[in-house]
């Protein structure tokens, strides 16, 4: 009997398949013939996949939620990068997804896979713009997903120098170094490769490309190796946390959206401050548990808080 993990791989070939931006409207029509699960058929399959390895059951999970994978590839698509590359990362993320499901956690599957698809796709796309040195540190992804949104923010200029007091604003909003914020905004403002215009639309450089997106706790393991055993060491830091810790660090860190302290506030009923602190004391658990089943991150991600 395979492995479920081999099985769920294996059905990659029977995928739909795209090869370029003229097929995705085939593509996003041909993946609606899937039909969704319902909660009780998401557990029968997960556990048929977990129990005997079953392909039949494997294929079910992933192909109910490829419209999911698409929807979040495409928010990608300002990168400038081929639309079909960028669904076929976030197709292996799925695939990954429903590989380490565990169907007695008591969630969703989409929710759970959410995660991974962008993981995936932010992977891809970090691989792909190494050729202008963004860096791999993680106040470097940080800012890399998130500088250009916070600067329209604050109403600050694409191509302008920061003052001080929004270097300040940025630095302690995304809980980075005040010099990383200033070298990554000159990167950004003056590195030719993100500078060219592009030829056929008027006025329109490469940087203007990018997304706004916000990074995942997965910037938490990028410099070890082994990726595999750490996401599952990530899963399970997570699942360690109350329930109301878990929700913030999601909210803030693995949401499509990024929800904001004041958000958070008022859904919960406590101030602003309080939302941070707890904030701060689950990544803190988080770090403690990923360092004592990880050595190796310890200095990887001695910077991260």
């Amino acid at each position: 009997m395979a492995s479920e993990g081999g099985q769920v791989m294996s059905i990659k070939s029977a995928l739909p398949a795209i090869h370029s931006e003229a097929a995705l409207s085939r593509y996003l029509q041909e993946i609606r013939r899937f039909p969704l699960l319902d909660a009780s058929e998401e557990v029968m399959y997960a556990r048929r996949l977990r129990d005997s390895g079953d392909r039949e059951a494997a294929y079910r999970l992933v192909t109910s939620h490829l419209r999911l994978a698409a929807k979040i590839a495409l928010k990608y698509r300002r990168y400038g990068l081929p639309i079909a590359d960028l669904i076929s990362e976030a197709n292996v993320g799925l695939m990954l997804a429903v590989k380490r499901f565990d169907p007695e956690k008591g969630f969703r599957l989409a929710t759970y896979a959410a995660w991974w698809i962008k993981a995936s796709v932010q992977e891809f796309v970090l691989r792909s713009w190494s050729l202008v040195k963004l860096g791999t540190t993680t106040a470097q992804k940080k800012l890399f997903f998130n500088l250009r949104k916070l600067k329209r923010r604050l109403g600050a200029p694409d191509d302008g120098e920061l003052s001080p007091e929004l270097v300040k604003q940025i630095s302690d909003h995304l809980q980075v170094k005040e010099t990383d914020v200033v070298e990554m905004n000159g990167r950004i403002r003056g590195d030719m490769t993100l500078n060219v215009q592009l030829s056929d639309e008027e006025g329109e450089q490469w940087q203007d490309r990018v997304a706004d997106s916000s990074p995942d706790p997965e910037t938490l393991l990028v410099e070890a190796g082994d990726r595999e055993r750490q996401k599952a060491a990530l899963s399970e830091a997570l699942s360690a946390l109350s329930p109301r810790e878990r929700t913030i660090v999601e909210a803030r860190y693995m949401a499509e959206e990024q929800r904001t302290l004041d958000d958070l506030a008022n859904t919960f009923g406590i101030s602003r401050e309080r939302i941070r602190q707890i904030e701060q004391r689950a990544l803190k658990r988080i770090k403690q548990m990923l360092c004592a089943r990880l050595p190796e991150l310890e200095a990887a991600s001695a910077s991260a808080y």
